[in-house]
């Protein structure tokens, strides 16, 4: 009986843990979420100035001699 008790004992520790693991991991995923996010439009933006950048130069630049 007694050993009963101590195995139900350590497994809600075990849960406990478990549960503790898992707050923690879904709070990281977030954060990554977030991160990423973060750096999918920071590299838009970068993509695009080069973009716009890049436009002109190739309509100066393409040997249009219309005189």
């Amino acid at each position: 009986m007694q050993n009963n008790i101590q195995l139900v004992m350590d497994r809600g520790e075990q849960l406990e843990s478990l549960q503790t693991k898992t707050d923690n991991l879904q709070q990281g995923a977030l954060q990554f979420k977030k991160g990423a996010n973060n750096l999918r439009k920071q590299m838009w933006w970068k993509n695009m100035k080069k973009l716009v950048f890049a436009i002109p130069k190739d309509n100066t630049s393409s040997g249009n001699t219309n005189k």
